[in-house]
């Protein structure tokens, strides 16, 4: 008898604690993907979107698409091939949604010694919503590897020249990129 109470005490005590904590823990406002909002009042792409934005994009700038994958987050991971004889080559695309804050100069020389690492990958690519550290653009500079780094106001520049100006005006409604990107109706001022 003593076994059984010793077996069900601890079953008893978590479930009378879990329905106090129900009861009286305060209200947790939830919000839908789509609908966070940030300091500027603009709400963040959802991930979907970014990753079938990064992949237009590629699909547009003649790049063939080797391998791909969206992570946790929507962290999207491609191997690309420039079929240009010549300058063409394997290229490694890392692009993140994460707006937490700005990669520092560790992200990307860890980024460049992937590129490195990976076998015939002459290149790499690094998208960062958040932006990078004045730091981390240097280092890019000066890393093992060729990195082109690219800000959200860089990739609605990009979807403004290389896909369309509409959608980029349409992405500058989103936290992460720039509000005044090529082809955006931000741009337009009347004349006096």
């Amino acid at each position: 008898m003593v076994v059984l109470a010793v077996a069900v005490l601890p079953f008893v005590v978590g479930l009378v604690l879990i329905a106090v904590l129900a009861r009286f823990a305060p209200n947790v406002p939830r919000t839908a993907p789509g609908e966070a909002t940030g300091p500027d009042g603009r709400p963040e792409l959802d991930v979907r979107d970014f990753g079938r934005t990064v992949t237009d994009l590629v699909a547009a700038l003649g790049l063939e698409t080797g391998f791909a994958s969206v992570g946790t987050g929507g962290v999207v991971e491609m191997t690309l091939r420039d079929p240009r004889p010549l300058v063409g080559g394997r290229i490694h695309l890392h692009a993140t949604p994460v707006l937490d804050g700005a990669l520092e100069a560790a992200d990307v020389l860890g980024f460049a010694e992937a590129v490195r690492a990976d076998t015939g990958a002459h290149k790499g690519i690094l998208i960062a919503l958040a932006g990078f550290t004045d730091e981390a653009r240097s280092s890019a500079q000066a890393s093992p590897a060729p990195v082109d780094l690219v800000d959200g106001a860089e990739l609605a520049e990009l979807v403004a020249s290389h896909l369309d100006p509409e959608r980029a005006a349409a992405l500058s409604a989103f936290r992460g990129f720039g509000r005044g990107c090529r082809g955006s109706a931000s741009d337009v001022r009347p004349e006096a």
